[in-house]
């Protein structure tokens, strides 16, 4: 799609991917490759091998998998050095920022030369994709979308055109819920589209990431139960559909989505020898396994996961920003069930060529991490000094230059830091007994954080909504953290943690039989967790009980911290914790 080769939806492991910065011609060829979906656009060429090396392109431009849809153009370029649509093609993967316009440019400049003995379809997008290249995807927007709406009126039985111009209109969703400039409108083109081509895989693909970032994902569930034998080989797809699954609470099938996702990748890079940084789902879909182990309860699976996710980075070189995320990762895990102290001691060395942004996060982890396990023991001076620290953080990163491409920006390292020191700062607060003053905190850490732009890193604090509700419990405002919690809950279906927390704020609302639904279907979402889970024992607990189980369940706590023995590392930093 092209929103996500203008845009990129979540940041990259690897800040520099081989080949981003060869030119076109340098690109080594691919082979013709299976999975991928059934698109295909006649063009003006007497070689058959360009015109299969132009469809794979195209399918590839779909998934919004642009390095290898360029790998694939260039070699319709080679094939037949008269296509001008592979030069069209060329121009709209080549990427985002602005030291990529010359590449862009110089493609636009050679479609338009070669067009003229094209067809009327190929001439109208070759001088769709010039107005991109000359103005910028932000200028050159009213312009591409009206040539591209004319184009769609003349060549209405045509999808691939409606596709592109639907894929490039999508813009998400504001942090208020109300959606992006063209949103609504992407979405009724591709409403026809499903109807029209119900096997289409670019326009499933399309429809998934129309839904993902809204509060609806529900709308595209066929769609990412379908996208998985539409393109078994398309890794993003495949993601895509994980994704849209975890969100929609269901886990097994997201898991087989984000399994098969890396599998697809790791057979993309052994059968001609890649390197792994250029594999382009992989990474995130490692990240997700352990996110999705941690909310059924799977804490040492979690931990399995990111460990997989080390060895890989590993095993491709190490770079920080990668280094940096298969921590992060790690550290959310520990964090998630409440073992700080195991958090604290994850490693997080990144070498001496770290950018200001690198840097920024991982003291920025470390701070947070440390300031848990003071929080736990009691030294509340550490942890105020850890928020001022957090703070001092912000303007710094604020203030750097931004960064272009896959790069980490520190301006949104800036907004995650800023998420996490008012979390912190107001489970201390709470700690204090100062109500007022830690809700003022987390409720600007929740405002803070429906700010957080998707190409940002992940949130690597707790999740401030449950901070709050506990706290809201914690001081007798049970209506309001019911409120809170159910809609955590409503976000995240799949959550044990988040239904846990529901069931807890409906023991201290009084509503008993709520709070017995709420703890069966906590039994049921943590059905495969590890055993020595507390919350686990609660829940059991309270369902066989009685009574006497449900009033020692009065007093909530207020942090999601385990009252089990911390767990210790092994030798190695990667050793699986609780076990």
């Amino acid at each position: 799609m092209l929103a996500r080769l203008f845009r990129a939806d979540a940041p990259s492991v690897h800040s520099h991917v081989a080949w981003e910065d060869l030119p076109d011609e340098a690109l080594p060829p691919p082979p013709l490759r299976e999975g991928l979906g059934d698109a295909q656009l006649p063009v003006t060429t007497r070689v058959p091998l360009a015109q299969a090396y132009f469809n794979q392109g195209l399918r590839l431009l779909h998934l919004g998998w642009a390095l290898e849809a360029r790998r694939a153009f260039a070699e319709a370029a080679r094939q037949d050095p008269s296509l001008a649509m592979a030069w069209w093609g060329l121009t709209l993967a080549r990427g985002v920022g602005a030291r990529f316009t010359p590449d862009r440019a110089e493609a636009s400049r050679k479609a338009l030369t070669l067009a003229e003995g094209a067809t009327d379809l190929e001439q109208r997008l070759v001088v769709a994709a010039s107005l991109l290249a000359d103005k910028g995807p932000a200028n050159g927007r009213p312009a591409f979308v009206r040539e591209m709406e004319c184009l769609t009126d003349r060549f209405p039985q045509e999808p691939e055109p409606r596709l592109l111009l639907a894929g490039f209109l999508l813009d998400g969703y504001e942090s208020d819920g109300r959606p992006g400039q063209g949103q609504p409108y992407a979405q009724l083109i591709l409403r026809d589209l499903l109807r029209a081509h119900p096997r289409h895989a670019g326009v499933h693909m399309a429809w998934v990431q129309a839904w993902l970032p809204s509060s609806r994902p529900e709308m595209a569930r066929e769609s990412a139960e379908l996208l998985p034998s539409l393109v078994p080989a398309g890794s993003p797809a495949l993601l895509a559909s994980g994704r849209l699954l975890l969100r929609l609470g269901r886990g097994l099938e997201a898991n087989r989505c984000l399994e098969a996702a890396v599998a697809a990748d790791d057979a993309y890079v052994a059968r001609e020898s890649l390197p792994l940084d250029v594999a382009p789902s992989a990474d995130p879909a490692l990240r997700l396994l352990s996110e999705g182990c941690a909310e059924v309860g799977q804490y040492r699976g979690a931990q399995v996961w990111a460990r997989k996710l080390r060895q890989r980075v590993d095993a491709a070189g190490s770079r920080p920003q990668a280094v940096l995320f298969a921590a992060t990762t790690l550290v959310a895990a520990h964090l998630r069930f409440g073992f700080c102290r195991a958090a604290a001691e994850v490693p997080l060395e990144l070498g001496d060529n770290a950018t200001v942004a690198e840097k920024g996060l991982r003291d920025a982890v470390r701070l947070y991490a440390r300031a848990a396990c003071a929080l736990e023991t009691g030294r509340l001076g550490d942890v105020e000094r850890a928020c001022l620290m957090l703070d001092a953080l912000v303007p710094a990163l604020s203030e750097a230059p931004r960064s272009e491409g896959r790069a980490l920006c520190p301006r949104d390292v800036a907004r995650t830091v800023e998420v996490a020191a008012q979390e912190l700062r107001g489970t201390l607060d709470a700690r204090r007994g100062d109500s007022g003053r830690a809700e003022a905190a987390l409720t600007r850490a929740l405002r803070l954080e429906r700010r957080l732009r998707p190409v940002g890193p992940a949130l690597f604090c707790r999740p401030p909504r449950e901070t709050l509700a506990r706290i809201r419990l914690r001081f007798g405002r049970e209506e309001k953290a019911l409120e809170l919690a159910l809609e955590r809950a409503g976000e995240r279906p799949g959550c044990g943690h988040s239904m846990l927390l529901v069931a807890e704020a409906h023991v201290a609302c009084s509503c008993m039989s709520e709070a017995a639904r709420d703890f069966e279907a906590v039994l049921d979402l943590w059905r495969d967790a590890d055993p020595h889970l507390p919350g686990l024992q609660r829940a059991r607990g309270f369902t066989s009980g009685g009574c006497r189980g449900r009033a020692a369940l009065r007093r909530v706590p207020d942090a999601p911290v385990d009252t089990g023995p911390v767990p210790r590392g092994g030798r190695g930093p990667w050793t699986v914790h609780g076990g």
